[in-house]
């Protein structure tokens, strides 16, 4: 008698969801009653960066060939990097679909190849999916007539591409997804798309764009129409296009931008200068997210963004939480003082980075010229402030602290971290230099907390 034939059916259940899928599968002639438990497995993954014996073609048609036509799958995962077969590919697909379809809720598909995958038809009309993962080399040109994912939640697209502008596939696609919520695309590069440049979708509430920041010789000219009534959080890094058509996110609460101009359509790593010709146009996005609540401008490129477009900063009645993330002291915060004009009910400023100081060497009473417009602190609502010390506590960073602090008349608590481990005398200096400090709110309470 075998050992896994007297365990109880949810402890064997529990080990099949656990193993890799070549080990369940092989499970099938070595219990007598594996067959029957089989029949339900939460998971089947294959990755052919996995250790395995003979093909990996093999490894996945000999698995799926095992399992009964009843069995239902609950999650498919198959990654590739070597590249498959498309017709085994489709096939694999198909069968897991068609026959097993019936529990089929998260599949995931990541594939490498040149050529690029196409998916087969079966994938846009499934009734159960509720969340999808393409990746890589995946190309989607047209949907099938009956396109409809009526259970789709969640959609990640990792490097995936939509060629087909005169009937755009990405905004069908999105049209056949009709109670959709969260939206990824990752790894994308507009330029190799033909679309429409629409995402518009009624239910979406979590909308994630990203791509790798290299040298960038940009597309004709472009504009983005953002429809999504419903959206609640938008995380956004990307080089802006010509213009936003259209900006609805009425409902969004919370917002993270990473926002870098062009010029010339072209993107090279340097801050737009005097006499550059601008082919970006980020007005209608700024003033598209005006109901904002938290927000979060990440890297110095974004604050230039913000200062360029300056007119455009909207009344932001409802932001009350704004971060600050900045890897260069260098950068002057010229932005900031428009912002903080037009957020009448600010409470919690957080600057994580560096804090943006007189560079070593200049005078360090000599605040730089870019905080002279920092007189709208003198009626800031700042409740809560949080700096972090990046250089420990230098005179340049002291004195940003100090101009801080000794403006802001409803300032409560002043939050000041250190990044690096410091010595028992460095901690005292600057806890004593910090105390010290004069504060326009009596009310003022600084926590200071050493790494």
């Amino acid at each position: 008698m075998d050992r896994i034939s007297d365990l109880p059916d949810e402890l064997i259940s529990r080990i099949v969801s656990l193993l890799a899928a070549k080990d369940a599968a092989s499970l099938l002639v070595t219990s007598r009653r594996f067959g029957d438990i089989y029949k339900i497995i939460p998971d089947l993954e294959f990755d052919d960066k996995a250790k395995f014996q003979g093909t990996f073609t093999d490894l996945v048609s000999e698995a799926l060939a095992r399992l009964e036509t009843t069995t239902c799958i609950r999650r498919f995962s198959l990654k590739s990097e070597r590249g498959i077969d498309p017709d085994r590919f489709h096939h694999w697909l198909r069968d897991v679909l068609n026959h097993r379809g019936v529990m089929v809720m998260d599949l995931e598909l990541r594939i490498k190849g040149n050529n690029g995958y196409t998916l087969p038809s079966e994938i846009f009309a499934c009734k159960t999916l509720i969340k999808l993962k393409l990746g890589m080399d995946i190309v989607i040109t047209v949907l099938p007539e009956n396109a409809l994912l009526p259970a789709l939640e969640t959609l990640v697209l990792d490097s995936v591409r939509f060629c087909n502008p005169a009937d755009c596939a990405f905004k069908a696609f999105l049209l056949a997804c009709p109670v959709l919520k969260e939206l990824t695309i990752d790894g994308m590069y507009w330029e190799t798309w033909d679309w429409s440049g629409i995402v518009s979708s009624q239910s979406l509430e979590r909308l994630t764009i990203g791509r790798a920041l290299t040298g960038f010789d940009g597309p004709d000219p472009q504009y983005i129409t953002f429809d999504t009534p419903s959206l609640t959080y938008l995380d956004y890094l990307d080089y802006v296009p010509d213009g936003y058509t259209i900006v609805n996110f009425e409902s969004l609460v919370e917002a993270k931008l990473s926002l870098l101009v062009m010029v010339n359509h072209e993107w090279n790593w340097d801050f737009p200068v005097d006499g550059d010709i601008l082919s970006s146009n980020a007005t209608n996005l700024i003033q598209g997210i005006r109901n904002v609540q938290i927000l979060e401008l990440s890297c110095p490129y974004t604050f230039e963004t913000l200062y360029i477009f300056r007119d455009a900063i909207p009344i932001f009645e409802k932001l009350h939480h704004l971060t600050m993330i900045n890897d260069d002291t260098g950068v002057c915060w010229k932005f900031l003082p428009f912002l903080l004009n037009k957020a009448p009910n600010l409470k919690t400023l957080v600057i994580e980075g560096d804090v943006h100081c007189p560079e070593d060497g200049e005078e360090p009473d000599n605040v730089c010229r870019c905080l002279s417009g920092y007189s709208c602190l003198l009626t800031c609502p700042l409740k809560v402030l949080e700096i972090t010390l990046w250089y420990n506590g230098t005179v340049g960073e002291l004195q940003q602290v100090k101009h801080f602090l000794g403006k802001l008349p409803c300032l409560e608590v002043l939050k000041v971290h250190s990044r690096e481990s410091l010595s028992d005398e460095e901690k005292l200096r600057i806890t004593r230099e910090l105390l010290m400090l004069p504060r326009a709110s009596s009310k003022c309470k600084i926590q200071i907390s050493f790494t």
